[in-house]
């Protein structure tokens, strides 16, 4: 995924997703040749009538004989992703050379601004200058994620090192900020600029600040030791992630009891674990809990006293971590009160939607309260399924016996046909462009593309166009699993930004010029396209088959490409703030808010149909399968909710709430205050006030925590957006209406698939990027009529007000 975006100091990368054509699509008739002499033929801006076919045979054809390979190791290399600068992994070092000898000239610019005309052109020289370096930085990340060639990822390595050295520089460049702040406080300068430009003005300021350089010289030099340590730290406590556990954390598990397991997991069990009889004759297997081996015992494995002693080995995790990651919680408190602020989460949210740690308590409780209801009921379910089983004398469901419970009752439910062979990826694929077509008004185009331009034959080339041909950004898609591809899951990389481009400030050091494929006029204006990479781990398919899909991968891709979206639609001007550079918790909504038209009956019907029968898909399969991801939905929020307010809690200004004022906090606090979380009444549930999630005596949880690190006092903001996303989807594109239909086979409305709807969600939210206050582009967009107008001035105003009306609003797959 984008995972979640989050505002780094100001020069750092940023890399962190018509008319209907219903019916059945038949298979494309050409040959794999005749494919691609046709993808080599059409012009970015011209549509052929097999053009829909075409993309979607480009993604479902066998990869060995599809366009990748007839060109990958032909003719003269182009350039990663159309660069001419990245020609080679030499020629890539020089770009970064370059990059930062482009950087200082607009250095220089900025400092030497003294004249009215040469300040105002101080936000464009900033903006420039973060995009000459993320262009070269935000790649090398990229390539060292995918790229195939460990030449390539040597090289990569050395350019991010080494800009990352030189943007810590600027991140603490005094004369910058100063004449920054010269800018910005100088009304008659301010009072020109737009909104966008308002915006990045800002934003630079708050990451010169948030980094310290306002400090006087001893409290920076604190707050420079301290960053320091946090980084080592984060490094450390990721480390022990992969570290393997000491001989003493193993389980010895009778074999008998692992008869219910898959087979292919019992299979890997037995190749990886020490067998041995004991003195009774019991045989059993010494195991080493890992991720894979819990998941399936704790769903299938019918002996409770071996799901306990595997869950609770699991859960003690690394003593290692669980130091590094109170020290660094401990550095990041103190940090805060360097530059200003109560606790971390005061600081992190400072720019954030939240706004407050009070806020984001406000949405948890109110989001808890509603559902609390739903998640009584299944744990009411699951004890009586427990009950039943002979096992009426435990009191409530125990940690480890909850994914078993659940997998019972779904087992006694039947086994449902899989949606699998109505979802091949050109089917996907081909339906995304029909949503986007739709909504937008932009669709994809399946491109050849140029020798070198690519990293690996398995990736595809996806020219974004309008409904006149206009090019409007490209995507390259690189979906399938691969050893020599890093194991990021889900992402989506930002490789060049949108920004105008003709305005830009002369400096000697600058490249001789944009690639021209990437650069297109406008209203006598010049931009810059926006280039995005998509990054999935589907398994690879099978020989014969096109790629299938789960659903949950359909709602994967659907997911990165409303990230993509963000990135092609998100053009203002501006790198710092285009596309998805915007707030953490607001970066997810376009993304979220795809994953309910992957899961509509009548946007699947546009689009997915049996690879081998061509029939569509099923509605009342649909609508099972629905039913019974929904049933347990609320268990899975109770977790979500947790790990919330767990978060929140580790970045308050009290870290241990059993030491005294002005006491230190003990070794093993994180630990108590995971205790003290799993206590709050907000997570009880209604029979009898018990507990769900329970802390289990001898447990360390938070040592598995990762996204502590990246996203330290934000991790609520996936719920908050789902929240928003809902809402947007219920009253902007009528996602909660039946679809009905004529007898004429006219639809009453347009349901989801509605162009008015679409442009109001791209025009209030989408075009903006990260220009604008995102409360009034939430405000904005749900201003239709269907909220009432005191409610949208709450929300407008993004206060805790309004933080609790969005915790009051129904998530809609509760």
């Amino acid at each position: 995924m984008l995972a979640f975006q989050k505002r780094v100091p100001l020069f750092a990368a940023r890399n962190v997703k018509q008319k209907l054509l219903t019916g059945v699509l038949p298979r494309c008739g050409k040959s794999n040749k005749a494919l691609l002499q046709t993808l080599s033929s059409v012009n970015a801006h011209t549509v052929t009538k097999d053009e829909e076919l075409c993309l979607r045979d480009v993604f479902d054809l066998p990869t060995q004989t599809t366009v990748g390979s007839q060109w990958y190791h032909r003719g003269k290399p182009t350039g990663l992703l159309m660069e001419s600068r990245f020609l080679s992994p030499k020629s890539f070092r020089a770009a970064g050379k370059e990059a930062v000898a482009e950087a200082q000239a607009l250095v220089q610019k900025v400092v030497d601004a003294k004249t009215t005309k040469e300040k105002r052109q101080v936000i464009k020289c900033l903006d420039q200058l973060s995009d000459a370096l993320c262009r070269v930085m935000d790649v090398a990340e990229l390539v060292r994620q995918v790229h195939p060639d460990s030449n390539w990822q040597a090289a990569a390595d050395q350019v991010y090192s080494t800009m990352l050295d030189y943007m810590n520089g600027l991140n603490t460049h005094v004369g910058l900020y100063r004449k920054l702040v010269e800018v910005i406080d100088d009304s008659s300068i301010k009072s020109t600029f737009s909104t966008v430009e308002l915006a990045v003005a800002e934003s630079f300021r708050r990451d010169f600040e948030r980094s310290g350089i306002h400090l006087a010289k001893y409290a920076h030099e604190r707050f420079v030791e301290l960053s320091s340590s946090i980084h080592d730290l984060s490094r450390d406590f990721i480390r022990c992630q992969s570290q393997l556990p000491e001989e003493t954390r193993t389980v010895d598990v009778p074999l008998n009891v692992l008869r219910t397991l898959p087979s292919p997991v019992m299979m890997y069990i037995m190749q990886t674990a020490r067998t041995r009889k004991r003195s009774d004759g019991t045989a059993v297997a010494r195991i080493v809990p890992d991720g894979y081996i819990v998941h399936f015992i704790l769903r299938d494995c019918e002996d409770s006293d071996t799901r306990e002693a595997v869950y609770c080995m699991w859960q003690r995790g690394s003593s290692g971590a669980v130091n590094s990651l109170e020290q660094l919680l401990e550095d990041r408190l103190s940090l805060s009160h360097t530059v200003g602020f109560d606790s971390f989460a005061h600081m992190s949210l400072d720019d954030k939607m939240a706004r407050s740690p009070a806020h984001v308590d406000e949405f948890l409780r109110g989001l808890a309260a509603q559902a609390k209801p739903q998640w009584s009921s299944i744990i009411d379910s699951l004890m009586r399924t427990q009950a039943h089983s002979g096992q009426s004398g435990v009191a409530g469901i125990n940690p480890w016996d909850r994914d078993y419970w659940v997998s019972r009752q779904q087992m006694d439910s039947g086994a449902l046909p899989s949606l699998s062979p109505y979802f091949s990826l050109g089917r996907v694929v081909l339906g995304l462009s029909r949503v986007f077509k739709s909504l937008y008004g932009v669709e994809f185009r399946a491109t050849t593309p140029q020798p070198g331009e690519i990293w690996h034959p398995d990736v595809r080339k996806l020219e974004v166009v309008d409904e006149n041909g206009r090019l409007q950004g490209i995507i390259y898609c690189d979906v399938f699993t691969r050893n020599s591809k890093a194991h990021i899951g889900a992402a989506h990389f930002t490789a060049r930004c949108a920004r105008r481009v003709d305005d830009d400030i002369a400096v000697s050091d600058a490249p001789q010029s944009h690639s021209s494929q990437t650069v297109v006029e406008k209203d006598g204006k010049r931009f810059q396209l926006p280039v995005v990479v998509l990054i999935c781990d589907f398994p690879l398919p099978a020989e014969g088959s096109p790629p299938l899909l789960s659903w949950s991968n359909v709602e994967t891709i659907f997911h990165e490409m409303g990230h993509a979206m963000h990135s092609m639609l998100g053009q203002n001007g501006f790198h710092n703030v285009a596309g998805t550079r915007c707030p953490v918790d607001f970066v997810e909504l376009p993304s979220i808010l795809m994953e309910h038209f992957a899961r509509s009956p009548q946007v699947l019907s546009t689009f997915a149909s049996n690879y081998e029968t061509g029939a569509p898909l099923p509605t009342e399969l649909i609508a099972k399968h629905a039913e019974r991801r929904r049933k347990y939905a609320a268990l899975d929020l109770h977790t979500q909710l947790f790990m919330s307010a767990l978060d929140q809690r580790y970045h308050s200004k009290v870290l241990d709430p059993s030491a005294g004022n002005g006491k230190s906090s003990s070794p093993g606090w994180s630990t108590r205050s995971l205790a003290s979380v799993s206590e709050d009444p907000m997570f009880t549930s209604g029979i009898g006030g018990s507990k769900i999630f329970n802390y289990v005596q001898g447990t360390r949880w938070q040592s598995r925590f990762t996204h502590l690190i990246g996203y330290g006092a934000s991790y609520y903001a996936y719920l908050f957006d789902r929240v928003l996303a809902g809402q947007i989807w219920d009253r902007v594109f009528q996602g909660d209406k039946p679809f009905v239909q004529s007898r004429s086979g006219e639809d009453h409305h347009s349901g989801p698939l509605n162009r008015e709807a679409g442009e109001r969600f791209k025009n209030e939210v989408l075009r903006w990027g990260g220009g604008r206050d995102p409360w009034q582009c939430v405000a904005a967009v749900l201003d239709n009529g269907k909220t009432s107008k005191d409610e949208v001035n709450a929300v407008a105003q993004g206060s805790k007000t309004a933080m609790r009306i969005v915790g009051s609003w129904r998530l809609p797959d509760l």
